[in-house]
């Protein structure tokens, strides 16, 4: 069966063989879990067969209105034989439920109306599934096979699909058109939907608008917000009963994301699995196709929700607050943009990201927005003990290379995510590195995806971003961000993990250490590193960005690291380093006071970088060592005298820092 996509949209009818009734149908509910009639309060009955709630009285009263002999329900039906009020029907084929006897009628089921069986059935009940093999509307052959659920025929019952405009956005969103009641209570994210009629149903969360017709028993599944729906059978329009401004505020760009972005591959999916129906489907299964996983959700939260909010930090693209959710009664963070713009971008990593990770990206759990100052918010799990950066301060001496090789095990994991949706964070270091301990375990997960992109997005803003230590060389020559750029900045991490301590923090952070990274320029082992992990790191901050692994690389290695090799040795040299004062951040050198660990803006320093490197290329033809130092020496003092001259790296190093009286060790 495939996936009607209407091309004409006049010519489709998804009930070809029933007819639009001519009175609304009022008998059933848009609420499976209604026990009184909408219509007139009585109690409903339920189907012999399939549990289905319907109103005898309203049934009744629905026959007596209808006086032609079309069929309208497609149903099953049997009689009841003390029946001492029986009616003679108008014609000798009974076909349409209007001609049937109404007082010895007995509904079995409406097959139109998704069925919810009850087990065992009864030996009645099974020989009346027997006997459905065929469809009664056209004749086709269903299944050989018995069966002990009802089908619809995908001859006489079509599922279509289609594209309508969002009357917010002005722009085109998802439409499926099912050709039967749709009577669920919960979204297909599984949260609850509000019903505004006694036709139309919606999703908070996710903006999904189900709006049924009562006049031929089919369901428009709507993925965004438009005022209108229109039935594909009888052309009726409704207007539908939302007011969208209470969320949304005008908003366009976050109501066309989360109403239209975050469905796509569930639509995709969906109508992949239409394509592959042969002869039937089961209307309760086939909307359980649509289906996604609650954790992907991003819902909005009302911001009464929070309380005890604080500012704790301040960063290039907005501010950082602590709150408590009342809902949950737990600490979360707010994190508040700069612009929309940001906030969008944020949102949409986490997102993509995230999806279906339990550890290594730090949670984000909805958005909400500030009534006083009008912009949005995202609401993100708290990391209690900070970033990797204060944890390790703190903790160093407590932590041994087990629990290392555990730390980048999370910091990978999160990573390989990240990648594996073939998005790059582009602002890897260890204050985005954040720690949660709830008390029954740690946990080291990734955040702030504010700079993450897809690896196919072009950037209209040039601006770059980043801390210096953690940028890839090939960054500074002008290449754009790569997977292979986060590996790098991941070395540098590793780096952290040996030492507790910052990368290059005793120099400052200008164009001499961009030049001296670009020549090869690292921080120095130390000493208790195991020669696998050593190895490792080199590969990772390796000048070419093509003999890094990946992500899912070092998440292997650490963890075989962790259940086949031993650290009894190096514990005991990082012991011998720490009693020494030679290791650990307590015993590092004072920081220099222009080395810069929060992400700022660095084009600048790109540019010149770029330039110098395309001098240096010239320089190189002849295919001899230059070092970009060499180069920044022609460019600003004698070009003629330098030509051609090699310099030993010690040479660049002391000419580097000499003058800060710093005695930094670095190894290339």
């Amino acid at each position: 069966m495939e996936l009607v996509k209407l091309n004409d949209e006049n010519s489709f009818d998804p009930t070809p063989k029933l007819k639009s009734s001519s009175v609304p149908i009022f008998f059933v509910s848009f609420d499976k879990d209604d026990e009184n009639c909408i219509h007139c309060g009585e109690k409903y009955m339920k189907t012999l067969l399939s549990n289905q709630k319907y109103c005898k009285t309203c049934l009744s009263s629905y026959l007596t209105n209808i006086t032609d002999n079309n069929i309208y329900l497609d149903y099953l039906f049997t009689k009841d034989l003390k029946c001492n009020e029986h009616e003679i029907s108008r014609i000798k084929v009974l076909q349409s439920i209007q001609n049937r006897c109404r007082n010895c009628l007995i509904i079995l089921c409406f097959k139109q109306i998704p069925g919810y069986y009850s087990y065992p059935y009864d030996v009645y009940c099974k020989n009346v599934i027997k006997g459905e093999k065929y469809c009664k509307l056209c004749g086709k052959l269903l299944s050989r096979y018995c069966s002990i659920i009802l089908k619809l025929c995908s001859n006489c019952y079509l599922i279509s699909s289609g594209r309508i405009e969002s009357t917010l956005t002005k722009k085109l969103i998802s439409i499926i058109y099912l050709p039967f009641w749709e009577n669920r209570t919960h979204c297909y994210c599984s949260k609850k939907l509000v019903f505004t009629s006694n036709c139309q149903k919606y999703c908070g969360d996710c903006f999904v608008f189900v709006i049924g017709c009562r006049y031929c028993l089919i369901t428009n599944i709507i993925f965004g917000y438009t005022n209108q729906s229109q039935c594909k059978k009888c052309k009726r329009v409704s207007t539908i009963i939302f007011d969208i401004t209470n969320i949304i505020s005008g908003y366009s760009d976050l109501y066309d994301f989360l109403s239209n972005v975050r469905y796509e591959s569930e639509i995709a999916k969906f109508a992949n699995d239409v394509k592959n129906i042969d002869k039937y489907f089961v209307p309760f299964e086939i909307c359980e196709k649509l289906s996604i996983n609650r954790s992907q959700m991003l819902k909005y939260i009302p911001y009464s929700q929070f309380t005890n909010v604080k500012r704790i930090a301040k960063g290039g693209y907005g501010i950082v607050y602590q709150a408590t959710w009342l809902n949950r009664t737990k600490n979360v963070i707010l994190k508040r943009f700069k612009s929309n713009k940001c906030f969008l971008d944020e949102l949409k990593s986490n997102y993509h990201c995230c999806y279906e990770i339990y550890y290594g990206l730090i949670e984000t759990y909805g958005y909400t927005k500030d009534p006083k100052l009008d912009d949005y918010i995202l609401v993100m799990q708290y990391a209690s003990e900070g970033d990797l950066h204060k944890y390790l301060q703190k903790e160093f001496t407590k932590i041994n290379w087990g629990k290392k090789i555990t730390i980048l095990v999370y910091i990978s994991r999160g990573l390989f995510a990240i990648h594996d949706e073939n998005f790059i964070h582009r602002d890897l270091h260890s204050g985005n590195i954040l720690v949660n301990n709830d008390s029954s375990y740690i946990e080291y997960a990734v955040g702030d995806l504010g700079l993450s992109r897809h690896a196919n997005d072009i950037l209209s803003n040039n601006e770059i971003y980043g801390v210096i230590p953690y940028i890839a060389p090939e960054i500074f020559k002008g290449s754009t961000f790569s997977k292979e750029s986060d590996i790098y900045s991941l070395g540098m991490i590793m780096w952290k993990l040996t030492t507790g301590c910052k990368p290059f923090a005793n120099v400052e952070h200008d164009h001499r250490l961009i030049y001296n990274i670009i020549d090869g320029v690292r921080p120095e082992i130390t000493e208790d590193t195991p020669k696998h992990y050593a190895n490792v790191m080199k590969r990772y901050w390796d000048s070419d960005p093509k003999k890094r692994p990946s992500a899912r690389e070092i998440f292997d290695f650490c963890n075989d690291w962790s259940y086949k090799l031993s650290y009894s040795e190096a514990e005991l040299k990082k012991k011998e380093l720490i009693n020494s004062k030679k290791l650990g951040p307590k015993f590092s050198e004072k920081p220099h006071p222009k080395a810069i660990y929060t992400s700022r803006p660095i084009s600048s320093y790109i540019s010149k970088c770029s330039s110098i490197f395309t001098k240096c290329s010239s320089i190189n033809s002849s295919n001899d060592y230059t070092s970009i130092e060499v180069v920044l020496d022609v460019d600003i003092e004698s070009k003629s005298k330098l030509l051609g001259t090699k310099r030993k790296i010690e040479e660049l190093l002391n000419n580097s820092y000499e003058n800060n009286g710093n005695n930094g060790k670095y190894f290339i």
